[in-house]
């Protein structure tokens, strides 16, 4: 069976940040055997943060849609459900939208993902399947992969792509021709289930209910495992890496028993974002829309998300055969009941729990007691994330700390006074970054660093593209200098990466690919990346700049520049005995 694709994909560059990128809108149209269905926005465009509106490296990827185009000769590949062909791009070849799971629609909404049914004849896979549905669109159909190889390949190293977005949006339609080209490797993309659809819990679903997205990402492992090697990769040779709520992802598989022996090595970009204090139990405070979600979080038990997902059914109106009337709901009712979840005047879990059998406790815990998979790890953040708020005035900033701080709000403003930064935002960017990323990944990295080799970095290049000329300063901002996909011309940046910026992503091309193929990110051409070795003193993480001017910078000054021994006293649990 052949099968033609229409994909459309609108990026538009903005003149802003990418935090204030909320107007990009990802649309993607798909005709499969004459049926011809849209990617419709069928669901409400929520009222959100602009951080999470979309994966926050959408901007600089460069998605291939080229509509009509036939296989390129040479791509035929035979997978266990039938063979496929794909385009040659930027010389490697790419196939595009191969189904790895069945969709999940009807009975199968809310279910754990089923075996995509095979095919005959030749599937062209030259076209992105729709994104899962999310507040730009998108379709429940959506359990579809990617696969990027160098001509010719032959046992190389796999690096699997989880995107982030919040688990509330994003997709796997990205250009990564230059990662494989550069890199030797073989690139996997995937979608998995978002949001409501990807995370919902009830007891009328079964036992072990939730987790369907990161069920998802499992299946597109074990796909892997079954049909890389036809596409020239080693499928004892994974690297699973994702940024934002991919990197939290990447610390979900680490924990999650059902992923053993699916990945063989881990990056984590910028996963650890939420606030120090979020309880699953409590509404987020002011200046995020978050649910609790990342590396460090206590994320929410079986028994609270089934209660929670029993508020969700009754909002739907369904109070008898729940399940079965769940399922009838149409998916824009679903989408716009749920909202941003039951966190933030919603209904339902839109982000993973403790279900019992995907995850059966939070990261934190079984580092503690060592039942994690133990593969070599990269962790890394940027040295102003914020995804908790924005002060514009003096104002906010007091409210900021006051809501996110409370009984320790009069420590923080005393330790950050506001006179002592250029702005506000500036201001409260520097204490989210220093509480909720820097200082609580280098408590998750010592932890780490005792069950598994980890190689940790910190971005401290601090004007990131695209350049903002108007909002708060970024700095180094969430996943702002961080680009393992081409970085093309736009209105604000009319001749691409200029030569400081080129050489910080050649750097982290060849850190990544280096340590998919070895389990060592150092490579030709980059400063030695030291091992965070447990116990060890003078530790040591990279700091990743611009213009070749990275090294290795040790832990200690890092904690110092940040307050980190003053975050670790505030933080539940945070004490290091660095």
């Amino acid at each position: 069976m052949s099968r033609s694709k229409r994909a459309l994909l609108f990026a538009v560059p903005s003149s802003k940040s990418w935090m204030l990128a909320a107007n990009i809108f990802l649309a993607i149209c798909l005709t499969t055997a004459g049926e011809a269905r849209l990617a419709k926005s069928v669901v409400e465009r929520l009222d959100v943060d602009p951080y999470m509106q979309v994966d926050p490296i959408d901007p600089r990827y460069s998605p291939i849609v080229d509509l009509d185009r036939a296989c390129d000769p040479g791509t035929t590949v035979q997978t266990d459900n039938g063979a496929v062909c794909g385009i040659l791009v930027s010389g490697i070849n790419s196939w595009q939208g191969i189904p790895y799971a069945a969709p999940p629609v009807g009975d199968l909404r809310w279910a754990p993902p089923q075996a995509a049914a095979p095919w005959s004849g030749v599937l062209e896979a030259t076209a992105y399947a729709s994104q899962c549905l999310q507040s730009s669109g998108g379709d429940e159909d959506c359990l579809y992969l990617n696969v990027w190889a160098p001509p010719g390949a032959d046992g190389l190293a796999v690096m699997a792509h989880i995107h982030g977005g919040g688990f509330r949006n994003g997709s796997g339609a990205g250009d990564y021709s230059l990662l494989s080209r550069t890199g030797n490797v073989v690139v996997v993309s995937l979608n998995y289930r978002l949001n409501i659809f990807g995370f919902a819990a009830h007891h009328a679903f079964g036992p072990n209910s939730g987790d369907y997205g990161l069920q998802d990402q499992q299946a597109a492992l074990q796909w892997i495992q079954r049909n890389v090697s036809a596409f020239g990769g080693d499928p004892n040779n994974v690297t699973i890496f994702g940024e934002s709520a991919g990197g939290s992802s990447v610390c979900d598989q680490i924990a999650s028993p059902t992923a053993a022996g699916l990945f063989h090595k881990g990056i984590s970009t910028s996963g650890q974002y939420n606030t120090i204090f979020e309880t699953p139990e409590a509404e987020g405070p002011l200046g995020t829309t978050l649910e609790v979600q990342d590396c460090k979080s206590r994320l929410p038990s079986l028994q609270l998300a089934e209660s929670i997902g029993d508020r969700f059914a009754a909002a739907l109106g369904c109070t008898e055969n729940v399940a079965a009337c769940m399922r009838a709901v149409d998916p824009a009712t679903v989408f716009n009941v749920a909202g941003l979840g039951y966190q933030y005047s919603g209904y339902g879990t839109i982000a993973p729990t403790i279900n019992g059998t995907t995850l059966v406790a939070s990261l934190a815990e079984l580092l503690q007691h060592g039942r994690v998979n133990s593969v070599p790890v990269i962790f890394g953040t940027d040295r102003d994330e914020n995804l908790a708020g924005t002060a514009n005035t003096a104002d906010d900033y007091a409210n900021l700390i006051q809501a996110q701080f409370g009984n320790f709000a009069s420590q923080v403003t005393a330790r950050y006074p506001l006179n002592r930064f250029a702005s506000p935002g500036i201001a409260w960017r520097t204490i989210a970054a220093d509480a909720y990323t820097v200082c609580s990944e280098l408590r998750t990295a010592r932890a780490v660093s005792r069950r598994m080799p980890i190689y940790q970095y910190l971005i401290e290049y601090a004007a990131p593209w695209p350049p903002a000329y108007t909002g708060v300063p970024s700095g180094a901002g969430h996943v702002r200098a961080w680009a393992l996909t081409p970085v093309l011309p736009s209105e604000t940046l009319p001749n691409g990466l200029d030569n400081n910026q080129q050489v910080l992503q050649d750097e982290e091309l060849a850190h990544v690919s280096a340590f998919a193929r070895t389990g060592n990110p150092t490579a030709d051409g980059t400063p030695i990346w030291p091992q965070l070795r447990f116990g060890e003193s003078g530790r040591m993480v990279l700091s990743l700049n611009a213009g070749g001017s990275s090294q290795a910078t040790s832990v200690s000054e890092i904690r110092r520049v940040h307050h980190c021994a003053f975050w670790d006293e505030l933080t539940p649990g945070g004490r290091d005995d660095d």
